[in-house]
């Protein structure tokens, strides 16, 4: 039995080292209900070859006594569109984490550039993104 163990995990250890791949990008968008700009930073790590899991963090430098969101999701990819599904936590003790869902649109078919939607129950925000890193295999 335990070799049996031994082989699956190694079988499996393979499989995942060679379908792994970190992304990390920037990105600049508005939020239009309250017509703030921000700033972000975000990371995907791609778990599956259509699914994903990331963590991104937004600030508002320009408008809101610096106030920032961090942001955890899941992908799912569909050609050139992700849909996007996950929690956002604002950086203000008041509010509790709340569900926001959103969808990317790759605007390019050669280049990374995206065009990126999240709503929420306090925010919907529309902007752009693009990596600037890339580690792991290219599939």
């Amino acid at each position: 039995m335990r070799k049996i163990i031994i082989i699956l995990f190694t079988f499996f250890s393979f499989n995942l080292y060679s379908m792994v791949q970190l992304e990390v990008g920037v990105a600049v968008a508005n939020d239009i209900e309250n017509d703030i700009s921000k700033l972000g930073v975000g990371a995907s790590y791609s778990i599956l070859p259509k699914v994903s899991l990331g963590a991104g963090v937004m600030i508002t430098p320009f408008d809101v006594d610096d106030d920032y969101e961090i942001m955890y999701n899941v992908k799912y990819n569909m050609g050139r569109f992700n849909f996007v599904g996950g929690f956002m936590k604002e950086m203000n003790p008041k509010t509790d984490s709340e569900p926001y869902f959103g969808i990317d649109f790759k605007l390019f078919k050669n280049r990374k550039l995206k065009v990126f939607y999240n709503q929420s129950e306090m925010m919907k925000t529309i902007g752009l993104k693009t990596p600037i890193l890339k580690l792991g295999k290219k599939r």
